[in-house]
């Protein structure tokens, strides 16, 4: 069986979700961090449409989320 692999590009951003994630929830707790990293999220991508200096997408602000969440649900079970 093949599992489908995730494109570089969202798994990059997935990755950063995370750590932005765990950052923040180091200091500020898990809210803060779910908050930081959709922050982030929306923030780059805002940020690519109004520079124009890169490709901005619906789908690498969910997986920046994702990293996020990744990072909660992984925080909440310890």
């Amino acid at each position: 069986m093949n599992l489908p692999q995730l494109p570089q590009d969202k798994a990059n951003h997935l990755i950063y979700g995370l750590l932005i994630f765990i950052l923040v929830h180091f200091f500020f707790g898990v809210v803060a961090g779910l908050l930081a990293g959709t922050v982030a999220a929306v923030a780059k991508e805002v940020y690519d449409k109004v520079s124009g200096k890169g490709n901005p997408e619906l789908l690498d602000a969910l997986a920046t989320i994702a990293g996020a969440v990744l990072g909660a649900l992984a925080a909440m079970r310890i």
